[in-house]
């Protein structure tokens, strides 16, 4: 298996560079240089598997292996318009344009909301990447990674594209009724864009910095709010018990200013900082009844799939 120079042991530890640049350091007699970027704690065997798609709407993709094989994975909506087990194209953002891929798609049943990619030939590294959730507990903090509204960062040194980091808090463990799949809330902000993210976790059960995968990012709760308007502005002294129990005067952040409202009996819908994953032994288990992903290979140069795929037509 390819040894990930960002996956701490006991005789070797991540050495982060968030501009991209080398950075070497000596750790007793062994020179240990890293070339690619590194985002806080979270390894390159995320970010380089993380992958902008677009299909029936732009969202985020990721790569997993099960029993050798390389398979991409992202949100059932996602592809929505695809048609389950058939072969369709979708489009993998490059550095500098988009790129046809041609993959197999296939479908969670519903609920679950997680659709498995099977492209005709390895499209990322295969650095070491559990697909579990076990050992993720309730309180630890956990990490997505995507393209919020399609944005991404680049470097000049990497081929690569990169998505954007986000860190959230476990808040607990959900099963969906009669189906024998399970979520992961988190306490964290999704934005568009993250749906189909990775959400990977460090194993505090390993020995040095062991991040695995145990879920696919795909929505966030909504909150109703009502809409108020500005009924009048008042001072300090003016406020009643009346303003107090009816929760009806504001304060705005911009100038101080203190406003009695009234309420426009409209909603608006706000995001309420809650993001659901499902886990991913949902598309392990539908990987299985499926194993016909590419075979994946140490020694993966980065060759596009697309065109491989184009020359075996």
């Amino acid at each position: 298996m390819n040894k990930n120079p960002h996956v701490g042991t006991r005789t070797r530890r991540m050495l982060t560079s968030a501009s991209g640049l080398a950075v070497a350091a000596v750790i007793g007699a062994t020179l240990i240089i890293v070339t690619l970027p590194s985002y806080g704690q979270v390894t390159s065997n995320v970010l380089l598997r993380t992958l902008l798609i677009r299909a029936s709407e732009g969202g985020t993709g990721f790569t997993i292996e099960v029993d050798g094989r390389q398979y991409l994975i992202t949100a059932k909506h996602v592809v929505g318009k695809l048609l389950n087990e058939s072969v369709s194209t979708i489009q993998v953002r490059k550095k500098n344009d988009w790129s046809p891929l041609k993959v197999t798609v296939f479908k969670c049943d519903d609920p679950v909301d997680i659709a498995v990619l099977v492209p005709p030939a390895q499209i990322t590294v295969n650095y070491p990447l559990e697909p579990t959730s076990k050992g993720m507990f309730a309180g630890q903090e956990a990490y997505f990674v995507g393209f919020p509204y399609g944005t991404f960062a680049t470097y000049t040194n990497q081929t690569n594209i990169f998505g954007f980091i986000k860190r959230a808090t476990v808040a607990r463990f959900d099963s969906a009724m009669g189906t024998g799949a399970h979520t992961i809330e988190l306490d964290g902000y999704n934005n568009p864009g993250f749906s189909g993210s990775p959400v990977v976790f460090r194993d505090l059960n390993e020995n040095g910095i062991v991040f695995k995968v145990a879920g696919v990012l795909v929505s966030y709760v909504y909150d109703a709010s009502p809409v108020v308007n500005k009924k009048q502005e008042i001072h300090e002294d003016e406020i009643t018990a009346e303003d107090r129990e009816k929760n009806d005067v504001v304060r705005t952040i911009t100038d101080g200013r203190l406003y009695r409202v009234e309420d426009t009996k409209q909603l608006v819908k706000l995001n309420s900082g809650i993001a659901t994953a499902w886990d991913i032994c949902s598309a392990v288990d539908l990987i299985r009844k499926h194993p016909i992903g590419p075979k994946a290979a140490d020694n993966f140069t980065g060759e596009d799939a697309s065109t491989q795929s184009q020359g075996q037509q």
